[in-house]
């Protein structure tokens, strides 16, 4: 309860338990009256138990405000103790930004670095596996990270398939082509490289495929990996949900993880370029 609240309450019985003995010592005084000071002493007995049960409320609920913290700081406890579980989050809907990646992102340590490995298919830009909207969200969270510094360094590892890259001299050489097909990437996934190549702590790099999933490093504690589903009609994949890795109690798995993640880099290529269909025009413009 308000403190000033109870302050009033306290008044209020101070000043009526006066007032029925003033009540009681002025009668007295005039001429004793049986029935009056019976009156009197159980107006008395009804003030007092009022304010017992007030009291016994008010500490009921003290006690159970009280004990809601206890537990609280015990479950916190147990959680530094034990870890946070592994966690799924499903979503049917499609390819939203799973509310536990944002979150994962916002809970970085000041001076984490953050990597994602993410996998370009083989039908390139014509794939779907997250939105637009949801990337541009992500982005956004990130970019604020880092202005702020809590993202040390912002990675991007674009993964192809082995047969791609092998056939597929520019993106040996460094160079992402926006478009359809093998060994390109989306218009708004290029437009996002193109200005993490503008900004400082940022780097992007080309690298052959291990695990064909997106798979995010968030500092050193936490492992994030894409659930897909793939239209048996159209074979377009779409994001259906995210898995969560912590340390503890998940530090095996998220070193396996980290052991993907080495090996994708002994083979990566920094990427230097980023060329989009209008680049090509002009350029051919150019040459004539």
């Amino acid at each position: 309860m308000n403190p000033i609240r109870r302050e009033i309450i306290n008044g209020l019985f101070v000043l009526v338990i006066s007032t029925l003995l003033s009540a009681g010592f002025a009668a007295f005084q005039v001429k004793f009256d049986v029935q009056l000071l019976v009156w009197i002493l159980l107006a008395t007995a009804i003030a007092v138990s009022g304010y017992v049960v007030f009291e016994f409320v008010l500490c009921a609920e003290k006690r159970e405000i009280e004990g809601l913290k206890k537990s609280e700081q015990r479950e916190l406890e147990w959680l530094k103790l034990v870890g946070t579980p592994a966690r799924l989050d499903y979503r049917v809907a499609g390819a939203a930004v799973a509310p536990s990646v944002l979150d994962a992102i916002r809970a970085m340590k000041p001076g984490s670095d953050l990597t994602y490995m993410t996998y370009v298919s083989s039908e390139g830009g014509a794939e779907r596996v997250v939105t637009e909207e949801a990337r541009k969200l992500a982005f956004s969270v990130i970019m604020e990270q880092l202005k702020r510094g809590t993202i040390r360094e912002y990675k991007r590892l674009l993964c192809f398939d082995h047969e791609v890259l092998e056939n597929n001299f520019e993106l040996k050489l460094g160079i992402i082509r926006v478009g359809e097909g093998p060994g390109t990437i989306t218009r708004h996934l290029g437009e996002q490289c193109r200005l993490m190549m503008e900004t400082k702590g940022c780097s992007i790099y080309v690298a052959p495929v291990l695990l064909r999933n997106i798979v995010g490093f968030y500092g050193t504690d936490t492992v994030s990996m894409t659930l897909e589903m793939a239209d048996q009609r159209t074979g377009v994949r779409t994001s259906a949900g995210i898995m969560l890795f912590y340390d503890p109690p998940n530090g095996e798995i998220i070193e396996q993880f980290r052991q993907i993640e080495r090996e994708t880099e002994r083979r990566m290529v920094a990427v230097h370029k980023i060329v989009f269909p209008e680049d090509t025009v002009s350029i051919a413009e150019a040459a004539r």
